[in-house]
Order: C-alpha cells, then structure tokens, then sequence
C-alpha cells in the first residue's frame, strides 16, 4: 500500500464518494473500548439513525483490505470491531475539504496497478537464486522491457509533487532490485560461458599433446 494514512483515506473518499465518507464519520464517533474503535454494529446502527440504509459490510472491508486505514482489533462469531492506525490522519482527510490535484490522484492510482509489493516479492526471491533457468532469465527479460519502463514513467511523475515523494522512493528501490538482479544474472552467464571456454582450452591442449598413432608411451 502506498502513501500515508491521510493519503490512503483521501482516495479511499475518491473511490467510494459520498458513502465512504459517511461510513467513516460514523465510525469515528462510535465509543472507542478495549476491544476496538468500533465495531459493525455500531456503524450500522449509526448509519440507521441517520437514514442510510445501506450496508457498510463492503466498505468496511476495504477499508482494511484495500486501503490499509484500518485493522481487525478484535473478532468473535457476533461481533467485529476494528481500530483506526491513525485516527487524526483519517480526521484531516475528511476535514480537509480540499480536491486533490487530479495530476497526484493520477499517480497514486498507477502506482497502484503497479503491484509494486508482489514485484518486491518476486525480484527479492530472484536476488537469492544460486543459479538461473531459461525460464527465469525469460520472466525476467519480459519484465524489463514490458512493466520496467511502466515503473520509471511513474518514477518521473511522482518526484514532481511533495504528496507522492514516497511512492518515487518505493518505485527508486524496486529498479534498484531489477538492476541487482541483472548484475547476478550476467555474472552467472559469464562464469557459465569461461567455464566453457576453459574446458574447450582444456580439451584442444589434450588433443595437442596426444602422441600420433603407433607410436609407443614411454
């Protein structure tokens, strides 16, 4: 997930409009106890007594899957109740009343399709490989020539504004990933290709000595 929690909460408004931000305001006045900040019910309860009949199931779930605003503080077979990671965050997002830039909004979202932490993943596991497959150096050739330059045009467009330093940072680390494991794949290519070489050097001296037929060994 990228951005702050102000940042996550601005396009989790920017998503869901209207309902979202009613979903959220409610939760932020529910009584916070040991078990959460709030709880299903009380959202659903609050949205009741002020005439939304909707069910905040599905945006309350994508508040902590999809947007990270929130996390599951307490669970039982009847009950759900959530907590706020940064709850004067989500505060100022709502209170702000100000229309992000459709330029930075741009960024976030295609930095978002990126799928910048499934591509760590994938990069940081080809960084520990002793050795490379076709298969690999093919997976990873693609990814060079087909999503790379994907990542640098965002790259360029997110280090223009302050609100999307963060997201120009994560896209500078992964490049520097793909660069390492380009280095590791050369590396092997060439210690595969001398060892070839040695060993045809090898050979050709052994069939440069080799004593021409009929004559005996001393």
């Amino acid at each position: 997930m990228v951005g702050n929690v102000r940042d996550r909460t601005t396009e989790f408004l920017l998503k869901f409009g209207d309902r979202g931000a009613v979903v959220l305001n409610v939760a932020l006045t529910c009584e916070p106890n040991q078990l959460g900040d709030f709880s299903y019910r009380c959202v659903q309860e609050k949205l009741a007594e002020r005439g939304q009949s909707f069910d905040p199931k599905m945006l309350l779930r994508s508040l902590e899957k999809d947007f990270g605003i929130t996390e599951t503080s307490y669970k039982s077979a009847n009950q759900h109740w959530w907590k706020f990671l940064d709850r004067e965050q989500v505060e100022e997002a709502l209170s702000s009343g100000e229309e992000e830039d459709p330029a930075i909004s741009v960024v976030k979202v295609q930095a978002q399709s990126l799928d910048m932490e499934g591509v760590e993943r994938k990069l940081s596991i080809m960084m520990k490989k002793v050795s490379f497959s076709e298969v690999d150096r093919r997976i990873f050739r693609q990814f060079s020539f087909e999503e790379l330059p994907l990542f640098v045009k965002v790259y360029n467009d997110a280090v223009q504004y302050e609100e999307t330093q963060e997201i120009a940072e994560r896209i500078k680390k992964v490049i520097n990933m793909a660069k390492s494991v380009a280095m590791r794949m050369n590396e092997k290519s060439n210690s595969k290709r001398f060892a070839q070489e040695e060993r045809k050097r090898e050979n050709n001296y052994v069939d440069g000595i080799r004593l021409p037929s009929g004559e005996d060994n001393l």
